[in-house]
């Protein structure tokens, strides 16, 4: 009969391997994975408690704690333990298996001179436990190198302490082979990951060596977004109200904000930096205007020495003066205008375009020079900004080069929504955002939430070479009037205007 129950026990127990094999592998959370295998190894072993130590550095970490009867259960939730890490000595039970690669099964720790075990019987007597039992194996991987040992204390049967079974230790450390390649594929999964987020690291900083201020753009719209993320989730009203962000989600939405301007590294930094209108074609045009003050003064002053020399040419000379003072005065009143209609704050107007063009219309008598070349006077013809509409519409074409870039990529599964929510950051609700037309339920509320965050950034950033940042009210008055005309959603708005995710940059 005993050994008829020994069989089914062991029957049932290898049955439970099974699914436990199968539930390591679903496991996705590394620290639920740790908590998952030393339950399981409890259970199987009815163990009273148990500790899960990870190999770093050369040392064992403690990750997850166990005891039913001290009611104790620490690292279930990636919290540190604290306690030590253990040195690999092998006077000590847990790092010798770890050395040796090869269980150990302890009777009793107060029987035994094999190990040092005076950690334990100093616990114990803090606490008032027993310590009798233990069943230590190592946790390996494909490559035969330990990961891990998972330690248990103190089987029972029929609420006694006892050994742990032969049988048990068998199971266990079939257990263990399980959990050390689950461990190692999520290990390898981690590494993916680092080496990923290393990836756009390294993209975001080949932008910074070009230009500091979209560098500062991407941290900031990086760092809006996982707060806009958080204040979405404790919106519990309205609209938005059942949405909720998990960190998994949050991840992804912070890495395409992280990504959403890539495509910027191959714009021109001449357009990227452009501060005013002219840029550096502004020296070219206040050295043309000296060279043509000295031009006119010159020809004045000849003419005069030729009416002084010549009879009855006071007429003519007044005339010669009439002309220059014209002339000089036409170019001091072109220099005050140009070095205005240059700063990117001037709004260019009908009436200052006028008078620029009657600046680049200007020709000087017996002089072949002019203020202004045509593509200076295209410059300063702007009417808002430094970019022309060619120039804006290759910095605008930033969004095309990020998705060409992206599409290069193979992105993990669980990040294969990123580049769309990157490359879609100027759609607007109506559809006049840019570069596919997207409106309405065609924008996920992803990419709402980036476009919001970039337009308020680009508003208030005091970065930029080319204009002042706004105060975040007047940036908010902007953001209200384009969710009136429908260009943004205005739920998403409030929720990110009345949350703490603006108030300051890191």
């Amino acid at each position: 009969m005993n050994e008829t129950k020994t069989v089914n026990r062991l029957k049932h127990n290898f049955e439970k391997l099974l699914k436990v094999g199968q539930a390591l592998t679903a496991e996705k959370d590394y620290n639920k994975l740790l908590e998952l295998i030393l339950n399981e190894a409890r259970k199987i072993a009815n163990a009273d408690g148990g500790t899960l130590y990870i190999v770093d550095g050369g040392k064992l970490y403690h990750k997850i704690m166990q005891n039913d009867t001290l009611n104790i259960f620490l690292g279930g939730g990636g919290e540190p333990i604290e306690f030590e890490p253990l040195e690999m000595a092998e006077t000590h039970i847990a790092p010798y298996v770890a050395i040796h690669k090869r269980p150990v099964n302890i009777e009793d720790v107060y029987h035994t001179e094999l190990f040092d075990f005076t950690g334990p019987k100093t616990f114990d007597r803090q606490v008032g436990y027993t310590t009798k039992s233990m069943l230590v194996v190592p946790l390996i991987n494909r490559e035969d190198d330990v990961i891990g040992v998972l330690q248990l204390i103190n089987a029972m049967e029929a609420g006694e302490l006892v050994a742990f079974d032969p049988g048990i230790e068998e199971i266990i450390m079939a257990l263990s082979s399980q959990a050390g390649i689950a461990l190692e594929n999520m290990q390898y999964v981690e590494e993916i990951r680092t080496l990923f987020d290393s990836f756009v690291s390294v993209l975001v900083t080949a932008i910074d060596e070009r230009t500091p201020y979209n560098a500062n753009h991407s941290r900031n719209v990086a760092i809006f977004t996982e707060r806009f993320a958080h204040a979405v989730n404790e919106c519990k009203k309205g609209t938005y109200g059942e949405l909720y962000f998990d960190e998994e989600h949050i991840r992804r939405l912070v890495m395409s904000a992280w990504l959403h301007d890539i495509g910027k590294v191959t714009v021109p930094e001449s357009i990227m930096n452009k501060p005013t209108r002219l840029s550096e074609d502004i020296e070219f045009v206040m050295g043309r205007l000296k060279m043509l003050n000295a031009l006119v003064d010159q020809r004045y002053y000849k003419a005069l020495s030729t009416t002084l020399r010549s009879s009855g040419g006071e007429a003519e000379g007044e005339a010669d003066k009439a002309l220059w003072l014209e002339e000089k005065a036409f170019l001091k009143e072109a220099e005050i205008r140009i070095l205005k209609a240059n700063e990117p704050s001037t709004f260019m107007d009908d009436d200052m375009q006028m008078k620029i063009t009657e600046i680049y219309e200007k020709r000087f008598r017996e002089i072949d020079e002019q203020i202004l070349n045509d593509r200076e006077f295209e410059f300063l013809m702007i009417r808002k900004g430094t970019l022309t509409n060619g120039e804006r519409e290759i910095m605008e074409n930033h969004v095309v080069t990020t998705e060409k870039m992206l599409s290069k990529i193979k992105f993990p599964k669980d990040l294969m929504e990123v580049p769309f929510w990157a490359i879609n950051h100027h759609e607007l609700m109506d559809g006049t955002g840019y570069s596919r037309g997207l409106k309405g339920d065609e924008i996920p509320v992803e990419v709402r939430i980036l476009t919001i965050i970039d337009i308020y950034d680009a508003l208030t950033a005091t970065d930029r070479p080319y204009k002042k940042g706004m105060p975040p009210e007047k940036a908010f008055f902007i953001l209200g009037k384009m969710a009136e005309e429908g260009k943004l959603d205005s739920d998403l708005l409030s929720i990110f205007e009345n949350s703490e995710a603006w108030h300051f940059k890191n």
